[in-house]
């Protein structure tokens, strides 16, 4: 029986975890939507911007191999 509750309550504790999620980011977008409607957020990076980065703060970091 030990088992059965403890995977019981690992079950319940996910379960949670999932709906105070839902919850939250439901409130996360009602707050966006009424304050910041025209707010966008991006959605992606240029690689060309990504590599930019990489070259100016990662690379120059790195010794020579």
């Amino acid at each position: 029986m030990d088992i059965v509750h403890t995977l019981g309550l690992i079950l319940l504790g996910f379960a949670l975890l999932l709906v105070l999620g839902v919850i939250f980011f439901t409130i996360v977008k009602y707050i966006q939507r009424k304050y910041y409607p025209t707010w966008k957020f991006p959605d992606y990076v240029s690689v060309g911007y990504v590599e930019y980065l990489y070259r100016k703060f990662i690379k120059k970091d790195l010794p020579d191999a």
